[in-house]
């Protein structure tokens, strides 16, 4: 067991490491609005491939019609409601949305995106403890698409900093430390697995984080990227979705 929860913790150190390859990434690689819209929708995808094959069909086998509907719902309105009203919970989900006047005033908004960010890093974290202590395929499969879309959202944000005139030193500690709160995810994820808690409370959670992901991946795809490149957005999605269902059967497979 204890093996097990050091396999999740390990985890969720390697989902912030590729956060920082991606922020890492903006000094030395040229990526055009194009490429990150491609980058960005393929890991949407695989956020939406990891709730509809991995957390759903979980929650499905110990939720009633009502209770999944309770935890799925309230995952969706909750990120909605910080977007609509806080900020944009998911840098890379809204990068079509940053525009130069909003680089410009970082300095002004820094506290709200890296506290709406954590709340996000914070539940992909809980997610990463999905499949139980023992790490079957359903948490192989959440864990690649984590990983996956931990690259562009570093790789945003670190975009806005540079923007912003941030040093690089403080763009990667700044990055790095608003990841971190994936592990304090992943402590609470194994603390919840650890309590003993119903297998219902802990289905309504993961159905809780799944909504949250399709809200991640339908504002992805939504919007400017969707109007401008429409082929591109439709086609990255769908191949990021198809690679985390193949990722979950061929792990469930070992």
């Amino acid at each position: 067991m204890i093996e097990a929860y050091s396999g999740i913790f390990v985890r969720s150190i390697i989902v912030v490491l590729t956060a920082v390859m991606g922020a890492v990434s903006t000094f030395t690689l040229k990526i055009d609005h194009h490429k990150l819209c491609s980058l960005i929708s393929f890991s949407a995808g695989a956020l939406f491939g990891a709730a509809a094959f991995s957390i759903l069909p979980e929650a499905v086998g110990v939720l009633n019609l009502a209770e999944l509907a309770v935890g799925l719902g309230s995952g969706y309105l909750v990120f909605w409601l910080i977007s609509k009203y806080y900020f944009h919970v998911c840098p890379a989900c809204s990068a079509s949305h940053f525009d130069e006047q909003t680089t410009k005033r970082f300095s002004e908004i820094v506290l709200l995106m890296i506290t709406a960010l954590s709340f996000h890093s914070f539940f992909d974290g809980v997610a990463l403890t999905n499949g139980g202590a023992h790490l079957h395929a359903e948490g192989n499969s959440i864990f690649f698409a984590i990983a996956v879309h931990k690259i562009p959202e570093g790789l945003a944000l670190a975009s806005l900093m540079l923007g912003a005139a941030y040093s690089r030193i403080k763009i990667v500690s700044y990055v790095a430390l608003v990841e971190l709160t994936t592990v304090l995810g992943a402590l609470a994820g194994i603390y919840l697995l650890g309590a003993n808690i119903s297998d219902v409370l802990f289905g309504i959670i993961m159905a809780h984080i799944a909504g949250g992901f399709i809200f991640l991946a339908f504002h992805a795809i939504m919007g400017e990227m969707l109007k401008h490149h429409t082929r591109l957005v439709i086609v990255s999605f769908v191949l990021g979705s198809l690679l985390i269902l193949a990722t979950r059967l061929l792990a469930g497979q070992f």
